[in-house]
């Protein structure tokens, strides 16, 4: 099995903006949640269906190379952004 490696990205659905970071076996280009807004894949790249958290968790949709059939992930979440008030003086 190859190495974990980290990867980390955000993305906006238009009203929101979110970050995204998960460690898995094979090149992960875009996590989102799954639901009926996910764009089309580009071109050599599917979107597969993985649960955050292992088994737990909403269901999340993984942009990956075309010819993955299997890989395995770890600490995937999607999250928003803190804001962060300004310091006062």
């Amino acid at each position: 099995m190859a190495a974990y490696q980290a990867y980390a990205g955000a993305f906006s659905d238009g009203r929101r903006d979110f970050r995204w970071s998960c460690y898995a076996t094979c090149r992960v280009y875009e996590v989102r949640a799954l639901d009926s807004s996910l764009p089309a894949a580009p071109d050599g790249r599917k979107w597969v269906s993985r649960r955050q958290h292992g088994q737990s968790g909403p269901r999340m949709a993984m942009l990956v190379d075309r010819q993955i059939d299997e890989f395995s992930h770890m600490l995937a979440q999607i999250s928003e952004p803190r804001s962060f008030a300004p310091v006062g003086y």
